[in-house]
């Protein structure tokens, strides 16, 4: 089960890409990990680096127990559930996961990989089965990095303070591609429009902002004093 707050919001969402984190110890992990092995089929998890992605497959082994992953690169094959890990270091890394189908794809920590990969890999998010919901999660801290400032633009209305439309945290907004500057367009609502003769359906989008306040088991170990011990400006920026 989620904790209550941000984290069944973003479990219990409509929105097709949900942006969720903002601060260290909001329960990114277990978000993923809950998704992965109660609402979805077939799951990637996608960090920079892929070491990187250790302290998620430690996770999953706490929570189903030993013996579940193995491989290079790693998969998790569970009740019929299969959960795929990647790196995406080298800049042509991506283009390794064209055309894999999956019904939840997850980006960990998106603002250290390029938005170029994550739109790219956005792509085959499907399913053979009707019924599954599909989802893309976007999980971060604030960047550190002007690289990983895309995902202000990208959750604009939820992120950037200047926007002109701000949206609410767990509201949908939906966009869909500009053909004539490729770039995304808000649109009204989910009602398909028509762009240069074709019908287009709009995808939802939201931003989900999760705090170390919000996990009562990190704020029970002292987590928080970690947090605050830490020199600024990361002190601010994991808070």
């Amino acid at each position: 089960m989620p904790l209550p707050g941000p984290q069944t919001l973003a479990a219990t969402t409509d929105a097709d890409i949900i942006g969720y984190g903002g601060a260290a110890g909001g329960g990114k992990t277990d978000l993923i990990c809950g998704l992965s092995l109660t609402e979805h089929q077939r799951t990637i998890i996608y960090r920079k680096e892929g070491t990187q992605l250790e302290g998620i497959t430690d996770r999953f082994e706490e929570i189903i127990g030993p013996g579940y992953i193995s491989g290079q690169p790693k998969v998790c094959k569970f009740e019929g559930k299969k959960i795929e890990f990647a790196g995406l270091t080298d800049p042509n890394s991506h283009k390794k996961y064209q055309g894999r189908p999956h019904d939840l794809k997850c980006f960990d920590e998106a603002t250290e990989i390029e938005e170029y990969k994550v739109r790219f890999l956005m792509g085959w998010k499907r399913s053979s089965d009707p019924n599954q919901k599909m989802r893309v999660l976007m999980t971060f801290n604030p960047p550190t990095t002007a690289e990983g400032e895309w995902v202000i633009e990208y959750f604009g209305p939820w992120l950037d303070p200047n926007h002109s439309n701000p949206a609410a945290p767990g509201e949908l907004r939906y966009y869909t591609t500009d053909p004539e500057t490729g770039k995304d367009m808000e649109c009204d609502g989910p009602e398909p429009i028509i762009l240069e003769g074709e019908e287009v359906y709009p995808e939802s989008r939201t931003f989900i902002p999760a705090k170390v306040e919000d996990n009562p088991y990190y704020m029970e170990s002292g987590y928080k004093s970690t947090l605050q011990g830490l020199p600024e400006p990361l002190r601010s920026q994991m808070l």
